[in-house]
């Protein structure tokens, strides 16, 4: 390779599912960090990179017995390759059976987003994101269950901050109100959620209901679960399909389908 050749540095990740607690009832300052469970992580040079798990759970003994996280099946892959014309970098993340605090039921988690960057522009805006479709299916919450809508009009836009926001500046005033972008330390938030709908029986102690920026679910005695996130900053993407923020007799956090893509081309 001669010192003048154009080459792309690549950074991608994936992962399956993660968490930490802090809190078990009446105890506080804890530290169980979950071990983060199918874990792809790009090297520079690309390549490809897969994480899996299965039949796993994190039990306790204090203050009393209790399975904090328990995970059927994970399997991510991070994958950088490069074309005479391109560079591609791909992260998928399947998770299956996902139990939180004995509390929390996620069925299917599914996250995958392909990123193409042009090697004759120096421009990141000139990436293109694609993907074969995500979900959140069988969100179960006691008696109530979650069905999600997701859509990725505004995911296939974001090559760059530059690019999603151009993009929604176009669309109309009225679907830009229902789904407005946050600016939170230099970096835009959006959700893929379009719709959630609650349906089943609610306890009239731990009652569940969206709060208003339509992608977060409240749960009484758990805390909330934050739904499709994505941030950019630059041409740096990242995609977070469940983010738990847990209160109550367990606190904490944790992911389930994690990843993000932020290449960049070399001198």
């Amino acid at each position: 390779m001669s010192t003048d050749e154009r080459y792309f540095i690549f950074s991608g990740h994936a992962v399956g599912v993660a968490a930490q607690f802090d809190k078990l009832d009446h105890l506080e300052n804890l530290n169980h960090r979950v071990p983060t469970l199918g874990a792809s992580v790009l090297p520079a040079t690309g390549g490809i990179s897969h994480g899996s798990a299965a039949n796993y759970a994190y039990a306790v003994e204090v203050p009393r017995k209790r399975t904090l996280i328990q995970v059927d099946r994970v399997a991510t892959k991070a994958d950088g390759r490069t074309y005479p014309d391109r560079w591609e970098t791909e992260i998928e993340a399947d998770i299956d059976g996902v139990r939180v605090l004995e509390k929390l039921e996620i069925g299917s988690v599914r996250l995958h987003m392909l990123a193409v960057r042009d090697s004759k522009s120096e421009d990141c805006n000139a990436t293109k994101v694609t993907t074969r479709g995500s979900h959140i299916e069988g969100l179960r919450m006691g008696g109530m269950t979650a069905k999600v809508f997701l859509a990725s009009d505004a995911l296939e836009n974001c090559g760059s901050k530059d690019q999603l926001t151009d993009w929604h500046s176009k669309q109309p005033s009225g679907w830009r109100n229902a789904h407005p972008l946050r600016n939170v330390n230099d970096r835009v938030k959006f959700s893929l959620v379009r719709d959630i709908q609650l349906s089943g029986e609610q306890d009239p102690e731990h009652k569940v209901y969206l709060l208003e920026d339509g992608y977060t679910i409240k749960w009484d005695g758990f805390g909330r679960i934050i739904l499709g996130e994505t941030s950019i900053k630059g041409c740096d993407r990242r995609v977070t399909m469940v983010r738990l923020a847990m209160g109550s007799d367990g606190g904490g956090s944790g992911t389930v389908g994690d990843g993000g893509s932020n290449g960049v081309i070399g001198p």
